[in-house]
């Protein structure tokens, strides 16, 4: 069986180690405990065993598989704490750094111990507390209190940003507030040389119009940028310039690489053997550049960019050709060995996926003389391959890809990197010496100029919105790319996509779908058939300012690609209008005019609305406050029924069963989130849902569901689910059956399971 393969040229062994042990990281970390590993596993065994080749990747696979579960166990895995809501513990922890600067101080801090709990040693686990305290505290200060924590919990909905995962990859295991004096056990008295750093570079660029942007690029914090500004950013397609990467810490160790050359020549030290000097070149360029790394703070994308550069200069000094696949393959495999769970960082794949592709441009050219005008217009041709190679990912972790994002690139780019960035590294050397103000100014004032033109261009024409892409078929997407460029298993390409197109043909189609949102204690509900959807409630606001519209409601709107034909709000309690607001500033404000035709403020009218073979009655109840005057919104399908109610008491819910004696339903969004003053047993015998969900949030102020009501279902042998527990659920009803998921469940990767 080995002469199968016998004809085509064979890497060297490293490379498939390489790539198998890479294979297992992936594998293991997205796909542990499912049939998806089990299949991939017996897949590569088989493989090794009949295929001599294959046993190197059966090998770097095992490693894969074996660095991804040591990691877990040795540096994310937590040992079960008695952390209760309301029970304050002792803990000792140091403060990392200060997002407020006034009391409450609200710092994120390594936690060195919590009382009754056991955490490692190696790599204390991160927290983010509120701390109330007259005292001043700074980065490295050791602090002890009581404290009320809690593991770090957020909600967690279909196509919205996961924040659960944002703070495991930080390691930000718990949250919580101290509850007693503070005692600092050991203050620092001074700042970190990474704060002293930032403070000078405050220093000088203040007054600038684009302090934000100079502070970013030279510090890689960018807690100096506003939102409006990122989305602008975003929405120009130039945000990646912003992180320290590989272009910053090229130019750095290009700047230490010079320098030494140019100090070389004017002190006129012989040289002998131009490749011996040249290794010590790039050595000094490579402490230039670690230099720039320690200064930013260790930014996972800085030291990313300085392990690929560590491996392409160890890999010219052995006098090999850098510039080959294989390097790109070495790189990732050293940031895999050092934190497997990197893999769960979007940058790390725009990294080096813009890599791969900037090589492929290249390659055909490497060592060549082409001229001004040809490497103009290749570096035209890698801005262009960038777009069309890294589109797939921006669709996935954005939602949407900017449309003139390619013509600015090519004018930022060389801007940032071959004058704005330099000039602020001699800049900043030069302000050590000299009050050169004016030098920045200049320039500042030119920048400016060209940042306000760019956004003279509408948002509409900036940005363009797509559906949701889904994380296997983004994987799809490569893999495909990636087999059509390996010419020896280019046939093998079509695969993937007979995979997709089969998956998408043979997956039934639901007659209606039922979403209930993960917006805390709140309600936000929205039901969908074909394109068309009904909104009821718009989930609570918190601080006048955030809600749930943008980042939950309207993120599964584009992904779904719906068009809102209706709102209800059941009745004016934040939690349940709190994002009307911006629900308006969005454009959907005539949505409410059907079942609300005199303002939301008066109760819903009693209307029917068809969609297809969907019917959706509301009315309400007279009562004596707003709760019991919830509008009430019954969907029925065929023998399916849905019943939405609001936050109706026990009193309203008799007069609903006196008015509708026939009252039933499939699937129940429970009265008031579960409060006791209401689902009564009279109501509950009269509804007999197969499915009742609670809308709650996860140890909140309440503590809904009540335990009573939830004994008052199990009784009936009702099922329940709960939005606290199992985050976004979601209904999909079909013909003679529904299937429900939840976000918990089917968006939880193994490592994130309660």
């Amino acid at each position: 069986m080995d002469r199968f393969l016998s004809h085509l040229k064979q890497p060297f062994t490293s490379v498939w180690l390489c790539s198998g042990f890479i294979l297992g990281c992936f594998i293991t970390l997205y796909t542990a405990n499912t049939a998806v590993f089990y299949l991939i596993s017996f897949a590569v065994i088989l493989a090794a065993a009949y295929f001599k080749p294959f046993l190197p990747i059966l090998s770097g696979f095992i490693c894969g598989i074996f660095l991804v579960f040591f990691h877990y166990l040795v540096f994310y895995s937590q040992s079960e704490c008695d952390l209760r809501p309301k029970k304050p513990v002792i803990a000792n922890f140091q403060v990392i750094s200060i997002h407020s600067a006034q009391s409450p101080f609200y710092v994120k801090a390594s936690l060195k111990s919590i009382q009754g709990c056991s955490l490692s040693k190696l790599k204390p686990p991160l927290a983010m507390i509120s701390v109330s305290t007259a005292q001043k505290l700074m980065v490295g200060d050791e602090v002890s209190a009581r404290i009320k924590l809690k593991p770090f919990r957020s909600v967690k909905n279909y196509n919205s940003f996961d924040r659960e995962r944002h703070a495991f990859r930080q390691r930000l295991f718990y949250k919580g507030r101290t509850v007693s004096k503070i005692q600092i056990e050991n203050q620092t008295g001074k700042p970190t040389s990474t704060e002293v750093y930032r403070n000078y570079i405050s220093t000088i660029t203040t007054g600038s119009q684009l302090q934000w942007l100079y502070y970013a690029l030279l510090t890689g914090d960018k807690s100096k940028i506003s939102q409006q500004n990122k989305q602008q950013l975003r929405e120009l397609g130039i945000s990646h310039l912003l992180a320290i990467s590989g272009l910053h810490i090229g130019l750095v160790y290009a700047i230490g690489f010079y320098f030494s050359k140019y100090i070389t020549r004017i002190m006129r030290i012989p040289v002998s053997q131009t490749r011996q000097i040249n290794s010590w070149f790039m050595l000094i360029g490579f402490c230039f550049a670690a230099t720039y790394v320690y200064l930013s703070g260790f930014a996972v994308s800085a030291v990313r960019a300085l392990l690929m550069l560590g491996c392409l200069l160890f890999i010219y000094i052995l006098n090999k050709n850098p510039l080959r696949w294989r390097t790109i393959l070495y790189a990732l495999t050293l940031v895999l060995i050092i934190d497997p769970f990197t893999l769960l960082n979007p940058g790390l794949y725009f990294s080096f996926i813009a890599v791969a592709i900037i090589f492929l441009v290249i390659r055909s050219s490497l060592g060549k003389n082409l001229g001004f005008y040809r490497r103009v217009i290749q570096l035209g041709l890698i801005q262009l391959a960038l777009f069309i190679g890294l589109l797939p990912l921006s669709l996935f972790y954005f939602d949407g890809v900017s449309t003139i994002g390619l013509l600015v690139n090519l004018v930022a780019v060389p801007i940032i990197s071959v004058i704005v960035l330099p000039f602020l590294v001699l800049y900043s050397f030069l302000s050590l010496l000299l009050d050169l103000p004016l030098l920045l100014y200049g320039l500042d004032f030119v920048l400016n100029y060209l940042y306000q033109s760019i956004m003279l261009v509408p948002k509409q024409w900036r940005w363009l919105e797509f559906a949701f892409v889904e994380f296997n078929t983004l994987v799809l997407i490569y893999s495909t790319l990636l087999l059509f460029l390996c010419y020896p298993y280019r046939a093998f390409a079509i695969i993937p996509v007979l995979i997709v197109t089969f998956d998408w043909l043979l997956s039934p189609k639901s007659t209606f779908q039922l979403d209930v949102f993960d917006v805390g204690h709140g309600l936000m509900v929205m039901l969908s058939k074909e394109n068309k959807a009904v909104v009821y409630d718009l989930g609570p606001r918190y601080f006048g300012r955030y809600d749930y519209i943008q980042s939950v409601l309207l993120a599964n709107i584009n992904a779904l690609k719906l068009e809102v034909i209706a709102t209800i709000v059941s009745h004016q309690d934040n939690d349940h209008i709190g994002g009307l607001h911006s629900w308006n500033e969005n454009g959907f404000g005539a949505t409410l005019k059907y079942f609300h035709p005199h303002g939301v403020n008066a109760r819903c009218e009693p209307k029917l609305l068809k969609i297809g073979n969907v019917s959706l009655t509301s009315f309400s109840m007279p009562g004596d406050n707003n709760n019991d005057q919830s509008c009430i919104l019954r969907v029925k399908s065929g023998e399916y029924i849905v019943l939405l109610t609001g936050d109706i008491s026990a009193e309203a819910e008799q007069q609903l069963i006196t008015r509708l004696p026939d009252l039933q339903a499939t699937v129940l969004v429970s009265p008031h989130h579960g409060s006791n003053t209401s689902s009564s047993q009279a109501f509950i015998e009269q509804v007999r849902p197969k499915l009742v969900i609670h809308s709650s949030a996860y140890q909140g102020q309440w503590q809904f569901p009540h335990p009573e009501v939830v004994k008052r279902y199990q009784d009936r042998d009702i099922a329940q689910l709960s939005t606290a527990d199992s985050g976004h659920i979601r209904i999909k009803f079909y013909n003679d059956t529904f299937l429900v998921e939840s976000a918990r469940e089917h968006e939880s990767y193994w490592f994130e399971q309660d």
